[in-house]
């Protein structure tokens, strides 16, 4: 019997009507099930190119999965990770500033 290793985050698949085979990353959030479908396609292997495609976008899809386990476990532990929506509120309100610069507001 082979023993399966236990996952954080899943790359799971799921096939298509028209032949090609959907990624999508299936993990556990605060005890809630989630499935992140990555818009990402296996097309069927009918030449060198679409193997090689193929080959491509696992790599990517694994490089998402990695990142996702990596922040799951960062979250984990108290480790904050920076987010592209973090911004410091000095600059928020110069922002504000500069934009409501000119009315009567």
């Amino acid at each position: 019997m082979a023993n399966k290793k236990k996952e954080i985050v899943y790359l799971r698949r799921r096939s298509r009507k028209n032949g090609n085979v959907a990624l999508f990353l299936d993990y556990i959030k605060n005890g809630k099930r989630t499935c992140e479908y990555l818009k990402m396609y296996l097309v069927p292997e009918n030449t060198r190119d679409d193997k090689r495609k193929n080959v491509e976008t696992l790599k990517l899809a694994e490089a998402i999965k990695a990142k996702r386990i990596v922040d799951m476990q960062a979250n984990a532990f108290g480790v904050a990770q920076p987010s592209a929506n973090d911004a410091l509120f000095y600059d928020y309100v110069e922002r504000l500033i500069d934009r409501k610069e000119g009315t009567t507001k």
